[in-house]
């Protein structure tokens, strides 16, 4: 899921993804409809944004029985576990604290070795 068709471009040149979902990331419905077009709800849903009030809408879009995995400072952990039981939604859910042991080697072979990833981060940094 990306914000706009410019980052959705960039996506849909690699092989990093199977479907790319341009959607707003806060809206409930908004996001749940997409990901449901694109042949969701998805098993594993990763919140790894960086705004506010992601937690419904990456919950609506995760199957009965998923799986989500917040990986943002700007999770509301109190709003997803709240919303979960308010939306009656049998997911897991799972906290990323951003440490595990030789993350930072692990990241920079990965950007070394995969020409895809690599080029997301080049776009990015070239703007």
């Amino acid at each position: 899921m990306v914000p706009n068709e410019v980052e959705a471009e960039r996506l849909r040149a690699t092989r990093l993804a199977d479907a790319v979902v341009i959607a707003d990331a806060r809206s409930p419905l908004g996001l749940s409809q997409a990901v449901a077009a694109a042949g969701g709800p998805a098993d594993l849903t990763v919140v790894c944004v960086d705004v506010p009030g992601c937690e419904q809408p990456a919950i609506l879009s995760t199957a009965q029985g998923g799986t989500v995995i917040f990986f943002s400072m700007a999770t509301n952990f109190a709003a997803a576990a709240l919303g979960a039981e308010g939306l009656a939604a049998d997911v897991t859910m799972l906290v990323g604290n951003g440490y595990v042991p030789g993350h930072a080697a692990y990241a920079l072979d990965l950007l070394r070795a995969d020409a895809d990833v690599r080029a997301m981060f080049e776009a990015r940094l070239s703007e």
